[in-house]
């Protein structure tokens, strides 16, 4: 009887050990490598047994954090490809936008120069010398200067820069007479050919045909006034802005114009603490004549006090259109070596001033403008028209009159928009 259950006893110790490792094979994923070995063990009543145990040796093997990782960081890559191609495609497609739709928003085909009042000697140079063109050679548009016949450059890009005589952000105005005057107007031309970016200065009382409208909207007529007025008659927004456009492609024989940018003066600041500052020169008006200084690092703030101040003297207008042509210059080679760098600057800086902007310029073309201006030079001589300053012809008003040179605004024309046409 003790015999049997000391078997029992025994078969149970060795059953014991067999489940143990059974156990341990169930929770463990691995590879296992097994070899006998002799166990001694002793019964209930204290007698020894050898027994030989097949015993399995598992080794484990755990996931890599290190490959894990790698895959990780591979994702990211990839993700971070992926969204520069889509980037890159998107700025080419923008770009390529931009272009169609700037080359089709000027607001005629081509100036008309039958409209300008040139000397009695040019007149009779090109009456003579298109008498003796056969009438089936001669195309529409094509002009004769200094005896040669040129064309207008239909590739060039032209754009009106304003500056209004206001501080507040945009907004439409109360009446038809609240635009504000176009204190600074500038065209600034993209010449693709001989790669240049020109500025042509006009004086805020070039005497010009301007639109009037009353205080509802109504228009009243075309007469001749300051070309700074133009903009004043309409809502201070995009209506203001046409009729400003209106007027100085009128002045410049119905130049094409692609699109404008107007600034309410209070947003200057904003933009020249954008591009961190600007180096103009003093300039003094001494005797009616300008007096230029020692250059000056001018912050936002300082800026806007230098192009907006002019004085009460006489011609003040003409003293401050100087230093705007000299803020403009330096603000435009500041801007275009920020934009070389990096295009995406131009649209910062249209967010930074926003508020104070009105523009029909979108964001494909500026897309395009922004790649396109890192192989222009620019042309550190700002053009502007010549002419002569006077009282108003009634006495009464105190508002000066600057009357151009017919002469000199028609060489200026055939210089920067004209071509020389190959026969």
């Amino acid at each position: 009887m003790e015999d049997n259950k000391d078997k029992e006893t025994e078969e149970a110790l060795y059953s014991s050990l067999h489940d143990e490792g059974e156990h341990h094979h169930h929770h463990h994923h691995s590879q296992s490598q097994s070899h006998s070995k002799t166990r001694v063990y002793y019964d209930a009543k204290g007698r020894m047994h050898e027994r030989h145990v097949i015993e399995i040796h598992r080794h484990h093997h755990h996931h890599s954090r290190k490959g894990t990782w790698k895959k990780v960081l591979l994702v990211i890559g990839v993700v971070i490809l992926a969204l520069c191609a889509v980037t890159v495609v998107a700025w080419r497609v923008m770009d390529t936008m931009g272009a169609r739709t700037l080359h089709s928003s000027a607001t005629s085909a081509a100036p008309d120069l039958s409209q300008a009042k040139t000397s009695e000697d040019a007149k009779d140079e090109t009456a003579s010398t298109e008498a003796t063109v056969q009438p089936e050679n001669w195309q529409a548009g094509w002009v004769r200067y200094n005896g040669k016949v040129y064309e207008y450059n239909s590739d060039i890009m032209t754009f009106l820069i304003m500056g209004i005589d206001k501080e507040g952000t945009v907004s439409a105005g109360s009446s038809g007479v609240d635009g504000g005057q176009a204190d600074g107007q500038f065209l600034l031309v993209l010449n693709p050919d001989t790669k240049k970016m020109q500025v042509i200065a006009i004086n805020r009382n070039t005497m010009t045909d301007v639109d009037v409208y009353d205080e509802d909207g109504n228009f009243v007529g075309t007469y001749n006034l300051q070309i700074c007025l133009a903009h004043g008659y309409g809502d201070g927004m995009q209506q203001s802005c046409e009729r400003a456009e209106k007027s100085v492609s009128n002045l410049f024989y119905d130049l094409p114009i692609n699109g404008y940018i107007s600034l309410n003066m209070g947003g200057v600041a904003n933009l020249v603490d954008a591009v961190g500052g600007v180096t103009v020169p003093r300039i003094k008006y001494e005797n009616e004549k300008l007096v230029y200084g020692d250059d000056q690092t001018l912050s936002g703030a300082q800026a806007y006090s230098y192009i907006r101040s002019r004085g009460e003297d006489y011609d003040s207008a003409s003293y401050r259109l100087e230093k705007q042509k000299e803020f403009l210059k330096a603000f435009i080679t500041s801007v275009k070596a920020k934009v070389v760098k990096d295009p995406t600057v131009a649209i910062s800086l249209l967010n930074v001033a926003g508020k104070y902007i009105v523009t029909d310029v979108d964001t494909n073309e500026i897309t395009y403008l922004a790649g396109q201006i890192g192989s222009y030079s620019f042309d550190p001589t700002i053009y502007a028209l010549k002419g002569k300053t006077t009282p108003a012809e009634d006495g009464t008003t105190g508002h000066e009159e600057f009357v151009y040179d017919e002469d000199e605004l028609y060489d200026l024309m055939m210089n920067i928009f004209y071509k020389e046409v190959e026969q």
